[in-house]
Order: structure tokens, then C-alpha cells, then sequence
């Protein structure tokens, strides 16, 4: 029997085959699909929990970071109103709660940190030890100039007299002999004539370019390493009030005598010791000035043996402006703290102690010789250094 194709085309029917392959390819794509999205919520959960984690440790890092903020607003602990207790670094910000008084000289803070909505928190336990306002051989908050010759270095009368020789058993000199300013622009230390400084010499807070605040600076008359350096915030200067009850009159140490005075607190007005004249005292003196002090050449001012024993305190009044001189050939053991008043050292004065004020002006040949000692004395100043002794993190 014979077929013929004529009249029509032949259509095999579907192969059961090729079904069965689209049926699997489909499959395949939807098992691939679901694969796909569990890999993609699984990297984007990673990728919140990474995130997170992140924030969290920049979080810490920057409450961590407030601690040492915390540590320098501690330095007048009295005197919160400078503090800063928040600040934004590019990371995030960060805030800092009033410091709690929890013991005899300890403080406990609480510092926050925040970054990308995530925040940590820490709890530190400061330790603070008085710190003197006598930090410096020198310090001029608003400058310190120099247009004469001048030297300086240290020594501790603790351990006996100045020695400059070191071939004395006896030798007595450090090179600590530190000048400081607050002033962070060009001239705050101005050096028109020349000094020698065995030490550093400190600027204000935050200068990039320590350097740039100096005018004719030149590293070779300077011992320091580093020779010039920022500090890391402005020297506390508490201001001085003279004690109620205190009365202040004008006194004047005559030519060629000898004045020396009981322990205790004394207040003058003016107080002057003219030449060849010697104020000294047999123990620890306090001596408020609320007007000018002046002595004149060939005078002696202090006692020898312990420049701590006499401190003289200048304390401004609306009606003066205050200018304290030390002139001509003479020598001074003691304090001098001034915050508001303006110091000149002019002929050949010989200093042993150390000297802060608002401006200090060097005019003549100056020796100034820091005494280390001083630093005992703790009592003037509402100044602490600061000491991290313990810190953990808590929750809020």
C-alpha cells in the first residue's frame, strides 16, 4: 500500500522530551531565583551588622576620645564656665556631663558618643593632684618680650644654692628653665635682642606651626627638644583677690637697711625697696600688691636660701593699671604672680624663683634662674593635673 504526501505537510506531535527540558529549565531558574534573593537579604543583613558595627565602634571611639576633654576641663574644676562638654569630629559627636565630685579630690564623668545613630557610652574616675601656678621661669599670658639679653635655666633650692659649675659637687642647675605665653598669633614671644633658653618655650593652644608665634626665633638658643611646642590648652591663670580684713598701705624699705618680715600675710598698696635696701623674711611670707612694686639697684629682695618663702601677689583694681618693676643690679628670690599685671626686668637683675604675668617686657641683661622648688606650692591656684585612674563602659 502506498501513502502520498500530496495535498497536505505532516506535523510530527511534540516530543515528550523537549517538555520535560522546559519544565527543568524553569526549575532551574526559580531554585536559582530563591538562592539569589537568600544571598541578597543575607549580604544585606551582613552589610546592616557591618554597618552597624561600624558606627558602634566609632561610637566608642569618640566617648572614648571626650575623656580627654573631660581631663582638661578638670584642670579649674571651679570654673566650669570655659568647659567644652560636646564637640562633632567628621566620624560623629560627642557630649560630656557635668563632672560628679564622688571623694576628696576625685571627680566621676560620663562622656557620650554618637555616630550614624549609634551611641556608647563611658564612665571615668578622675584623680586630681593641685598643680602650682609656678609652672614656668617665665610666662606672659597675653606675651612675653624680649629686647634686651636675657638667660634662662633651673635649679632646685630644695637641694641647695644655684651652681652653674659642673665641676662642683655642689652643681645645682637643670635646663628647665621654661618661657610660656597663651597667645597663639605671631609675636607672642618676641625676641628683639637675645636669649638663651635652657628649656622649651611653650605657645598657646592649638597653633599648628609652634614656631610662627615666636619673632626672631632661632633654634640655636634654644636647648629644648622639641625647642617650641603648643600646648595642649591655655595655661590656667586664677585671678588673685586680696583676703577680706587684709589692710593695704604704701611701704618703702629704706637705702642701705635691712627689713625683715614675720611670717604671716602682708597687703601694700606700693611697695618699693630702693637701693642697696633688703627686704627679706624669717619664714613664709604672703605678699599682696595691689599697686606697683619697684626695686631699685643694688637691692635685694627674697630669701636666699628658699625663694618659696616669699610670694608676691599682684591683684588689679579698676582705678590702677599695674606695672612692676625690677631694675638695675639687683637680685630677687621669689614668686611673682600677676595675672593682670605687666612685669619690666630692666638692668642686670638676677632672678631665682619664677615670674607669670599678663606681659612680661626684658629689658636689660637678665639672669633668671627657675626654681623647681616651687612647684610645692600649691595652695595659690585652683589648678589640678588631672589622672585617669579608672574607666568602663555603661549602658543607658
Amino acid at each position: 500500500m502506498r501513502f502520498s504526501s500530496r495535498g497536505g505537510n505532516y506535523n510530527p506531535p511534540p516530543s515528550p522530551q523537549r517538555g520535560s527540558i522546559l519544565i527543568t529549565s524553569m526549575g532551574v531558574v526559580i531554585v536559582l531565583t530563591i538562592l539569589g534573593a537568600g544571598f541578597m537579604r543575607r549580604s544585606m543583613t551582613e552589610h546592616g551588622v557591618s554597618r552597624r558595627s561600624t558606627a558602634q565602634q566609632g561610637a566608642f571611639f569618640l566617648a572614648e576620645a571626650a575623656l580627654d576633654r573631660a581631663a582638661l576641663n578638670l584642670r579649674t574644676p571651679d570654673e566650669a564656665s570655659d568647659d567644652v562638654t560636646m564637640g562633632s569630629l567628621p566620624t560623629g559627636s560627642y557630649t560630656i556631663d557635668t563632672p560628679q565630685l564622688t571623694g576628696t579630690l576625685q571627680y566621676t564623668v560620663t562622656t557620650h558618643g554618637t555616630s550614624r545613630g549609634e551611641s556608647r557610652h563611658v564612665e571615668a574616675l578622675f584623680g586630681l593632684t593641685p598643680q602650682s601656678v609656678f609652672q614656668f621661669a617665665l610666662f606672659g599670658d597675653a606675651s612675653v618680650n624680649v629686647s634686651g639679653d636675657a638667660q634662662t635655666d633651673s635649679y632646685d633650692s630644695s637641694q641647695g644654692p644655684y651652681e652653674d659649675d659642673p665641676a662642683s659637687p655642689d652643681y645645682n642647675k637643670s635646663q628647665n628653665g621654661d618661657i610660656g605665653t597663651n597667645a597663639t598669633g605671631s609675636g607672642g614671644v618676641s625676641v628683639g635682642g637675645s636669649i638663651f633658653i635652657e628649656g622649651q618655650v611653650a605657645v598657646g593652644p592649638s597653633v599648628d606651626d609652634p614656631t610662627s608665634v615666636v619673632t626672631g626665633y632661632d633654634p640655636a638658643f634654644i636647648t629644648g627638644d622639641p625647642k617650641v611646642v603648643s600646648q595642649p590648652s591655655a595655661f590656667p591663670l586664677p585671678p588673685v583677690t586680696v583676703p577680706g580684713g587684709l589692710t593695704c598701705t604704701d611701704y618703702t624699705v629704706q637705702g642701705n637697711t635691712t627689713t625683715t618680715l614675720e611670717p604671716g600675710t602682708y597687703c601694700y598698696d606700693d611697695l618699693t625697696i630702693q637701693g642697696n635696701a633688703t627686704l627679706t623674711a624669717s619664714g613664709d611670707v604672703t605678699i599682696y600688691v595691689t599697686g606697683q612694686l619697684t626695686a631699685q639697684g643694688n637691692s635685694v629682695v627674697g630669701a636666699s636660701s628658699d625663694p618659696s618663702r616669699m610670694l608676691f601677689l599682684m591683684s588689679a583694681s579698676a582705678e590702677a593699671t599695674l606695672e612692676q618693676t625690677i631694675q638695675g643690679n639687683n637680685t630677687f628670690y621669689g614668686g611673682i604672680y600677676g595675672p593682670e599685671a605687666t612685669f619690666t626686668i630692666q638692668g642686670n637683675a638676677e632672678i631665682f624663683g619664677s615670674v607669670i604675668a599678663r606681659q612680661v617686657n626684658v629689658t636689660g641683661n637678665a639672669e633668671i634662674h627657675y626654681d623647681e622648688s616651687l612647684q610645692s606650692i600649691t595652695e595659690l591656684s585652683n589648678t589640678y593635673q588631672p589622672s585617669l585612674l579608672s574607666w568602663r563602659e555603661v549602658s543607658q
